[in-house]
């Protein structure tokens, strides 16, 4: 743990390994052992210090952490008393399994199941994936459990640009692009950072007007420079596009959804958010029979452990 009032890098720190790697804190001559609703319990806390403006571009502050960790041990009442180390690690944790989530995610086939939060892969896929990476087998063709919650606390920090790294890679630095030597052959020697020069061939010296003379091109400091800003505008360009296909939302999902007055209408706005985010669900929303709204509603108010 950081000391008082020190931000620990739970968004862009280092994610060590998978998330079956990440060890709880100990207990005795065990370990903690989490449940699913204490899992919940603390990241429905998270995202609620993340909606009351929180900043996590550099991870939670201890006061968070033991604030959370105060708060789960009045949840438990069960005269275990946490501490903010125990949530730090739960965190990691979590934070890993979302790391894990977001690859598989990406990969080749790969369908997202919007309603149910669920990656799915056909079954000769599935069958030969979790042949390979057999602990995937969690997060493929079932429910993503508290994904919506981690989305809210870690989704920025792995979803484009610099941060989609590798998970022993730490998030936020972005990698460098490589020197290249365009005329370098295969299996030749790197490229160094001496100046442009001139390889004569038939042992003519430089200035002696040879025509096969060849010259290496090698990037400097200033092609680092220019290189680096095509990169940054290209992700910003890449960035605008996605933003602007999602920037309108679906056409009177904000009637549609306060017509929903079985709800409070705290519990309205909450999925008036997520409908205006997702404008293909909103599309659908509109449309649905009311039985179906109301049916809509509870299961995404369930999902997102919002009290109704």
């Amino acid at each position: 743990m950081a000391g008082n009032g020190d931000e620990v890098p739970i968004l862009g720190g280092q994610v060590d390994g998978e998330a079956e790697q990440v060890q709880e804190v100990q207990e005795g001559p065990g370990r903690t052992h989490w449940t699913p609703a204490m899992s919940g319990f603390v990241l429905k806390r998270f995202v609620e210090l993340v909606v009351e403006g929180v900043k996590t571009d550099k991870g939670f502050k201890d006061c968070h952490l033991n604030s959370v960790a105060r708060d789960l041990t009045k949840f438990l009442n069960n005269g275990r008393a946490f501490n903010g180390n125990h949530v730090y690690n739960h965190l990691r944790k979590c934070r890993a399994r979302w790391v894990k989530v977001y690859n598989l995610k990406q990969l080749s086939g790969a369908l997202w199941d919007e309603d149910n939060f669920m990656i799915t892969l056909e079954a000769e896929h599935f069958k030969g994936h979790v042949k390979v990476h057999p602990k995937d087998v969690e997060c493929l063709n079932a429910p993503i459990i508290n994904y919506m919650p981690m989305q809210i606390i870690f989704g920025s920090g792995v979803a484009i640009g610099r941060y989609a790294v590798g998970s022993n890679e730490p998030l936020g630095t972005p990698s460098q692009p490589e020197t290249i030597d365009l005329d370098l052959p295969e299996g030749g020697m790197e490229p160094t950072d001496t100046p442009p020069s001139y390889e004569v061939s038939d042992g003519k010296k430089k200035g002696e007007g040879s025509s096969q003379g060849k010259r290496k091109r090698v990037f400097s400091e200033d092609d680092h420079v220019v290189m680096n800003s095509m990169t940054e505008a290209i992700w910003g360009f890449a960035t605008a596009v996605k933003e602007a296909a999602n920037s309108e939302a679906a056409p009177g999902v904000y009637d549609v959804v306060m017509g929903c007055t079985a709800f409070t209408r705290e519990a309205r706005m909450h999925a008036l958010d997520h409908l205006t985010v997702n404008k293909a669900t909103g599309l659908v929303f509109v449309q649905m029979t009311p039985k179906d709204k109301d049916l809509w509603m509870r299961t995404h108010l369930a999902k997102t452990y919002y009290n109704v």
